[in-house]
């Protein structure tokens, strides 16, 4: 029984450490204001990097949710505006040779 326990804990540690989706801001009390799909094709040998702009938003952002569906190494930064903000532009960049492909959710 304490074996299985551990083994639990253990997988449920693991894939959390292993989630590559991004996740900023708190979503509670909150509207989902804009979902988007965001693909660019891979670049052989090279890592691809992309920008997304939203401003549409007439009450400040509150949480911005990026999921990976991919489940690389890539990453997003808010590079401008963000939590707080109406406006937010963030950098996507891949893994090496690898294509972007996000779901990029904004509550406000």
């Amino acid at each position: 029984m304490r074996l299985l326990l551990y083994l639990v804990v253990l997988v449920c540690v693991t894939v959390c450490v292993t989630c590559k989706n991004h996740f900023f801001g708190e979503k509670e009390d909150a509207r989902l204001v804009s979902r988007e799909k965001i693909m660019y094709e891979a670049i052989p040998w090279k890592k691809r990097v992309q920008y997304y702009e939203y401003s549409d938003s007439p009450r400040p952002i509150k949480a911005i949710r990026c999921y990976d569906y991919q489940n690389s190494e890539a990453s997003v930064n808010i590079t401008e505006g963000g939590i707080g903000f109406d406006h937010v532009t963030l950098r996507m960049k891949s893994q090496r040779s690898y294509r972007l492909d996000y779901a990029i959710e904004i509550y406000a």
